[in-house]
């Protein structure tokens, strides 16, 4: 099971979309695939689900990601994630003939309590002035996620909020790869070498509290999460190709040693905006137009082989990319 964290430290560049996306284009191919929101602006989990149905449904039947975090009592084993977890309708209704599966775990629009509470469980904003909870709120995620094993996925993807606090952090703790989706623009380049920055140091961090504690939980591994690369989400067009300006963005990306998708995605109000009011991806989604249908299995390709997703299988893609 492959474990992928979509993280940003700028709202508004096309996250949710990249996660749901690539989440339903694998699962597509056959696959099972699970997505976690993260986010407590939700926009993931309204992809697939109308406001009221999420309210009825999922919230008030406590089936999210805040519940099965509020459910967690301290020293005590973990609540399985499977009883939190859905399976969107009309999505599986597309993916279902290809024999494949994709799950949600829902966000809540309240997900910011559980961060504050994960936070005071800390000690404060400032982890290392405590480090007596620190496995057992940053491995919390991981934790729920091997509990999934009776009934394993091939790649969990997670979208993670747009800012580096508590619950980003436990979903860098839980997974193997990091992709970042960016707008070509400065203040996205800006945001990519933060969260970059960010990330070193919980990773050094990380590593070195588990040394620290080594002797009492020798049983924690140490971080090394792999940054996949920038995907390059709403990049302009003008007459068929990409703006001009676009490649000074590229060289200002490759300038901080990650390296960016040569696929991209073109800005598209049909696609995007309509496919969150059928609550079905672009990428599921007939309405979709050519061009954002070509580019987003051209995306899929590049993360699959950047992945090294062996495990996934890539066979199959070319036999979809003869439908659109």
């Amino acid at each position: 099971m492959k474990v992928v964290a979509i993280a940003s430290y700028k709202g508004g560049v096309g996250k949710t979309a990249l996660t749901a996306n690539i989440g339903a284009a694998i699962a597509r191919l056959g696959r099972r695939v699970l997505l976690i929101d993260l986010d407590p602006q939700a926009n993931l989990t309204f992809s697939f689900y109308p406001a009221q149905v999420w309210r009825t449904e999922l919230a008030d039947h406590r089936r999210t990601v805040k519940a099965w975090f509020e459910s967690w009592r301290p020293d005590t084993t973990p609540p399985p994630l499977d009883g939190y977890i859905t399976t969107p309708p009309l999505a599986a209704e597309v993916i279902a003939p290809g024999g494949g599966r994709l799950d949600l775990l829902a966000s809540h629009l309240s997900l910011g309590e559980v961060e504050m509470d994960l936070t005071a469980r800390l000690g404060g904003a400032q982890a290392h002035r405590s480090t007596r909870h620190y496995f057992e709120v940053y491995e919390r995620l991981a934790t729920g996620l091997a509990s999934l094993a009776p009934r394993p996925y091939d790649l969990v993807v997670i979208d993670c909020p747009p800012h580096f606090g508590v619950v980003t952090r436990a979903a860098i703790a839980a997974c193997d790869h990091v992709l970042v989706p960016a707008r070509p623009d400065l203040l996205s380049t800006l945001g990519i070498e933060h969260l970059l920055g960010k990330l070193g140091r919980f990773v050094w961090e990380y590593n070195r509290v588990a040394d620290l504690q080594s002797g009492v939980r020798p049983a924690v591994k140490r971080l090394d999460p792999r940054v996949l690369g920038v995907v390059l989400m709403m990049v302009q067009y003008y007459r068929g190709r990409p703006t001009s300006f676009l490649r000074r963005h590229i060289d200002q990306i490759d300038d901080l040693g990650i390296t960016a998708f040569t696929s991209m995605v073109r800005a598209s109000h049909r696609a995007f905006t309509g496919s969150v009011d059928a609550h079905l991806p672009a990428v599921l989604s007939p309405d979709t137009p050519y061009d954002v249908a070509r580019e987003l299995v051209d995306l899929v390709e590049e993360f699959l082989r950047r992945l090294g997703a062996s495990g996934l299988g890539e066979g199959g893609i070319g036999d979809w990319r003869g439908e659109i």
